[in-house]
């Protein structure tokens, strides 16, 4: 039987943390191994943590880090489930769940389909939140996620089950890359050739939590103000970021989407709206970045 590492990073996260280790204990597969990797909480999820694995028949690995970023704590991660000798890995988020099987199902998927290299897992959004800007959140990440078996040239989203030799043949996760460091492994794998499928007979169910749009608004003008150390570290960096920009993605103009923004005017307005904020605040922020790699190119003509 092959090993399965499940990997993901946690900071703070002792809300939803219980929910996301509970689903990945109760798989049904037999060499499982779990790696998580903490960002230095200063909370109660590690404790929670060692609570939940206690007795478990998972094992269960938990690497304290100092407090850094995501992708240097998943790339410790990866590191550990290589040492652990896994043969496929599973990158989540601590704020999803499992659905029951899915490991067992995944790895017979990719038994009957030995050219595939990697699953992406589609994400069924909820949130027990009833504001408005949670629900568009939920709208749009459904929608996005509302396509067919087939990875789309233009998707967005990251494949998550990997064949280990496929993934190490991406190089992996940069963990000097801050912004959009998650899909970078997929989109090189697939203009080097390599076959990746939507994991259509599963899911993850993904907690979008309350949000409002100011919250999306400051934690992506985050991300797009490093977006330039993953759009400068990649070959062709900026086309890829502009052919996956909000308006360019083919999954939108699906006719099963056309249909569900009829049925919801409001939430597809709203989701409109997200996306219009959030180009504005992108352009800014490649604008300025341009600037400021133009002035630090100035500074060493002249030194």
């Amino acid at each position: 039987m092959d090993k399965v590492v499940i990997l993901f990073s946690t900071y703070n996260n002792e809300r939803t943390i219980e929910p996301c280790l509970r689903s990945c204990m109760g798989q049904n597969y037999k060499d499982l191994h779990i790696v998580i990797a903490d960002d230095g909480s200063n909370d109660r999820t590690v404790e929670t943590i060692r609570m939940l694995s206690a007795g478990s028949s998972v094992p269960v690995t938990v690497l304290e880090l100092p407090h850094g970023e995501r992708g240097v704590a998943r790339v410790r991660a990866v590191e550990e489930a290589k040492r652990l000798g896994a043969e496929y890995i599973f990158v989540l988020d601590s704020d999803m769940i499992l659905a029951e099987h899915l490991i067992q199902q995944s790895i017979d998927f990719f038994d009957d389909h030995q050219d595939i290299g990697a699953l992406v897992v589609p994400e069924e959004a909820y949130s027990e939140a009833n504001n408005f800007f949670s629900k568009v959140k939920v709208f749009e990440r459904n929608v996005i996620n509302n396509a067919g078996e087939t990875l789309g040239k233009r998707s967005i989203e990251a494949a998550r089950f990997w064949r280990m030799s496929a993934y190490e043949s991406t190089g992996g996760f940069n963990a000097e890359q801050i912004a959009f460091e998650e899909i970078q492994p997929t989109l090189r794998y697939i203009e080097s050739g390599g076959v990746i499928r939507r994991a259509v007979f599963t899911r993850v169910y993904h907690d979008e939590k309350q949000v409002y749009l100011h919250d999306v608004l400051r934690k992506k003008a985050y991300y797009f103000s490093v977006m330039d150390r993953t759009m400068s570290s990649e070959e062709g960096g900026l086309r890829k970021a502009l052919e996956r920009w909000y308006f360019f993605r083919p999954v939108l103009y699906t006719w099963g989407n056309l249909k569900n923004y009829i049925r919801h005017p409001l939430l597809t307005m709203g989701m409109l709206w997200m996306y219009v904020c959030l180009t504005v605040i992108g352009v800014a922020a490649v604008l300025k970045g341009g600037t400021r790699h133009s002035g630090d190119l100035a500074k060493a003509d002249k030194a």
